[in-house]
């Protein structure tokens, strides 16, 4: 029984890497082909919280500012504004 359990964590540990490998080659891959969307890595962030934590907490940052959407001109409130014709006209000050 305890060959199996070490066997076991052998085969774990040779695995790790070769997953890890075989994601960053799929990744390279898509960015050559020019895709530039982002595929899922759930399974992979458990490690980053556990690794590399500032790294985890920079990536929830990220996602949870792609859900905020921009927002919009108000009438005479801000740089933006919205004439009687329907017209927006943004201000930007420099």
């Amino acid at each position: 029984m305890d060959d199996i359990w070490g066997w076991g964590a052998i085969v774990v540990v040779l695995l790790v890497p070769i997953v890890f490998g075989a994601v960053g080659i799929a990744a390279r891959r898509r960015h050559r082909a020019g895709d530039t969307t982002a595929p899922s890595s759930a399974g992979l962030l458990g490690f980053d919280e556990l690794f590399h934590p500032s790294a985890h907490n920079a990536r929830v940052t990220w996602e949870a500012e792609q859900q905020i959407p921009a927002p919009a001109p108000t009438p005479g409130k801000g740089p933006g504004v919205i004439d009687g014709s329907g017209r927006i006209v943004i201000e930007v000050s420099e």
